[in-house]
């Protein structure tokens, strides 16, 4: 099962989703490209052996294989949180809170920057300690991902720590108003209980 809508906290967006790089797919590709040849001398030679060429099945049963696994690993960004999500039969699935991550990196080797892949590591304030994210493509542009989401984020917090501080403040002026006889006891109270409904 992948990533889905219903994982989705109340107000959360996806922001980004990434599969491991093709680069894993190179092992099985040139299997087939191998195993190809070989059957294609075994029937050039044995020309009456043509169900020779059912060997190429099992090479291309691995490619297949190998394909479902990358698809099923997933590593999304979203609006609150980055996750990480593999398994075929069994699901794993890592979230990391955009408000506890403390240290976010990038790893790319000389065949990385090559291919365009790598690895991206957080540091996070749970016991799990670094998660890494291996085989990313455009590994600096998910870091971005994570580094924007995670001060969009903060700031939304801030904005609302700040908003719920002014509440009791609008409170003591509304009331103000009413006993000054500027609004009335039904404006008070409507108003009143807008300003709570931010907290």
């Amino acid at each position: 099962m992948s990533f889905s809508k219903r994982q989705l906290l109340q107000d959360e967006k996806v922001v980004r989703v990434a599969h491991p790089s093709w680069i894993l797919l190179l092992k099985p590709i040139l299997l087939n490209i191998v195993a190809a040849a070989v059957v294609m001398a075994l029937v050039w030679q044995f020309r009456d052996q043509a169900w020779l060429a059912a060997l190429l099945l099992f090479p291309l049963a691995v490619l297949g294989w190998e394909m479902f696994v990358r698809h099923r690993k997933e590593y999304i960004v979203t609006s609150r949180r980055v996750v990480k999500q593999e398994g075929i039969f069994t699901i794993h699935s890592f979230d990391a809170p955009l408000d506890k991550i403390n240290n976010i990196f990038h790893e790319q080797g000389v065949f990385g920057r090559v291919f365009g892949y790598g690895s991206v590591g957080l540091e996070t304030a749970s016991e799990q300690g670094t998660t890494m994210f291996h085989y990313i493509p455009d590994p600096i542009g998910f870091k971005n991902c994570i580094v924007g989401q995670r001060e969009s984020y903060s700031g939304g917090a801030a904005r609302a720590a700040s908003q719920a501080e002014d509440v009791p403040k609008l409170i003591d002026q509304l009331a103000s108003l009413r006993d000054r006889k500027i609004i009335t006891e039904r404006e008070f109270e409507e108003k009143k209980q807008r300003l709570l409904e931010k907290l």
